[in-house]
Order: C-alpha cells, then sequence, then structure tokens
C-alpha cells in the first residue's frame, strides 16, 4: 500500500443552478437573482393566468368525477386510488388559486385537501360535506369570485362551515 491509496480526491461540480440564474457557475456563496429574470418568469406567470378559469375547471371535472368513482367504488384499493386523486385535485386547484390570487377557491380547495385525510366515503356525512366542497369550488370559479372577503364569498364560507359543522 503507497502514500496516494491514502489521499482523499475532491471532485469540483459546476453549479449549474448558479448559471440558469445569471450568476458564475464558479462563483462562490450565495447569489442574487438578477430582477429582469425574475420580470421575465413573472410575464410568463401572468401570461397563463388567462388559461386559469379553463384548467380549473378541467381538475374540478376532474376532482369530481375522483370523487363520483370513490364514492361508488366497491372495492376498498379502487376507492383509495380515487380518494388520494381527489386529494392531489384538490390540492392542485390550491397551487393554482394561490399562483394568480383566488384566495377563496384556495381556501375552499384547501379546505377539502385536508379533509381528505379523515374521509369515510361510505358516510353520507362525508358525502355531503364534500359535495359541499366541490359545489362552492365551482360557483366560486363560475361567478369569478376572486377575494374570500365580498358578500357572496362570506355566504359560500358560511355554507361550507355549516355542513362540515353538522356534519363532522
Amino acid at each position: 500500500m503507497s502514500k496516494n491509496d491514502d489521499k482523499v480526491e475532491i471532485f469540483h461540480r459546476v453549479n449549474k443552478l448558479k448559471s440558469k440564474a445569471g450568476l458564475s457557475a464558479f462563483a462562490k456563496g450565495q447569489g442574487r437573482i438578477q430582477d429582469s429574470r425574475v420580470q421575465k418568469a413573472q410575464a410568463v406567470i401572468d401570461d397563463k393566468e388567462a388559461e386559469y378559469s379553463v384548467e380549473v375547471e378541467n381538475v374540478l371535472r376532474n376532482l369530481q368525477a375522483s370523487w363520483d368513482e370513490c364514492v361508488g367504488a366497491e372495492k376498498s384499493d379502487v376507492r383509495a386510488g380515487a380518494l388520494e386523486r381527489v386529494y392531489n385535485y384538490s390540492n392542485n386547484v390550491k397551487d393554482l388559486a394561490s399562483m394568480y390570487g383566488y384566495d377563496l377557491m384556495g381556501y375552499f380547495a384547501l379546505s377539502l385537501r385536508d379533509f381528505c385525510e379523515k374521509i369515510d366515503a361510505h358516510k353520507e356525512e362525508h358525502q355531503i360535506i364534500v359535495r359541499a366542497h366541490i359545489n362552492a369550488m365551482f360557483v366560486t370559479l363560475h361567478e369569478k369570485l376572486r377575494s374570500d372577503e365580498g358578500e357572496k364569498a362570506k355566504e359560500l364560507m358560511n355554507s361550507v362551515a355549516l355542513a362540515i359543522q353538522k356534519y363532522s
């Protein structure tokens, strides 16, 4: 055994993420993303906002179909898979809503997503609570409600809260 066998060789890799953010790939320490790149990324997001309602409607329809499948499923593994999709679709709606500032939609989507963790699809009470969430999200979308502070928003939030209070 020679002395060279005991040495550790360290490879310094190029930080490709830093170079994508506009920094030197070999820069030490923390970097800062250029304002022009932030503005460019925000412009892409802003351009996509026009597609928000179409995208959310598609996700809501998939969410509703998954919930219907969950309720109608006789096998527990099918029911569990459908419920997992309800959770994921709710999370997708929440993410889209928060990205574009639709607070009311985000509120209902987050509430439904969290409720998915304790749903028993056989219980009629839980079915009513989920249906109240889905209906509220469709109304929010079709009425083009953004804020959770308007009169219609408060009414919708109250109706879902009542369903949760009454059937939990």
